[in-house]
């Protein structure tokens, strides 16, 4: 399935996309006679349901697709699709995860049994949907990149989850876009030690907007291997990134086994896992305002994001 959070006549409904059409599923799962409760009140109610909503979800598709007209269904044309999950509990992501990548920073890669998972947090303000724009921060920081990604959500509440069963805690997949503020502009004088730069880096990971997501999250059903996927992104149609999910350094298992030894995972978090080489700051092209940058994975959409002043 490919679900949403859309914004249908100014109100808020989670959907499945049927072709060119958005489901209502809480009304078509009651139309279909299923007892619905609060499952699809938002996208983490949904998640949170687990099996039974996802299950329900699914009768209600099945009912709509043999009633072509209905209340359920809208126009896709006639919505907005909002961000998938708009308030994921956490929001992680992992810095130097292709080897590429770390390359073009200057770096060179550790071997992968010398090394752990570099994890990271963004603050739930950096979530903006398809569509919404990415607003240069101003002053503080002009020098904006863009980051595609393959994002992961959990499904399942876990702790210490063992990396062979760590896919069947994922609800589905989605594109992420890691926007990032290469440098601050701060006016206090301050000593230049790899403690401040380590700040300014994270700090510059932190903006409002700069974690767009979407535009639907797809359910783990339908990718049946996360490592087999091509992740493609492009600013005003040219490409600037291309790569296969299988050259991640730590695959998405061993991604969620590692953080879950440090937090409980909940259903709604999302793990954004690395980007690929092709940034902007590598080549000194970083984002302009009225630029367009796309992110494509295989299966799950196009997200498109202008950028703004």
């Amino acid at each position: 399935m490919r679900l949403v959070t859309a914004e249908v006549q100014g109100r808020l409904i989670v959907g499945a996309i049927e072709g060119e059409t958005v489901i209502h599923l809480a009304e078509a799962a009651r139309a279909a006679g299923r007892v619905v409760e609060h499952m699809f009140d938002t996208m983490v109610a949904l998640l949170e349901a687990g099996e039974r909503a996802l299950d329900t979800a699914r009768a209600a598709l099945d009912f709509a697709a043999r009633r072509p007209e209905g209340p359920w269904r809208t126009p896709l044309a006639a919505v907005r699709l909002r961000a998938p999950v708009l308030t994921p509990p956490k929001i992680f992501a992992l810095a130097g995860n292709y080897v590429e990548h770390i390359r073009e920073g200057g770096g060179q890669p550790p071997s992968k049994d010398t090394t752990v998972p570099q994890v990271f947090i963004k603050p739930v303000t950096t979530i903006v949907g398809p569509g919404d724009p990415v607003r240069i921060p101003g002053g503080i920081c002009t020098a904006v990149d863009y980051e595609g990604e393959l994002g992961v959500v959990i499904g399942r509440r876990g702790k210490n989850i063992p990396v062979d069963r760590a896919l069947d805690y994922v609800a589905g997949y989605l594109n992420f876009n890691d926007i990032s503020g290469r440098s601050l502009n701060i006016t206090v004088p301050r000593q230049v030690t790899p403690r401040t730069a380590f700040f300014d880096w994270l700090n510059g990971k932190w903006f409002d907007t700069f974690g767009p997501i979407g535009p639907y999250l797809v359910t783990r059903d339908e990718v049946p291997d996360p490592q087999a996927l091509t992740l493609e992104t492009r600013v005003n149609g040219e490409v600037r990134q291309h790569a296969s999910t299988g050259d991640m350094i730590f695959n998405v298992a061993e991604t969620i086994a590692w953080i879950s030894q440090f937090v409980t995972l909940q259903p709604g978090d999302i793990i954004a896992t690395g980007t690929p080489s092709g940034v902007g700051a590598a080549t000194g092209r970083l984002l302009q305002p009225g630029d367009v940058v796309e992110v494509e994975i295989t299966g799950l959409g196009v997200l498109r994001n202008p950028v703004e002043a």
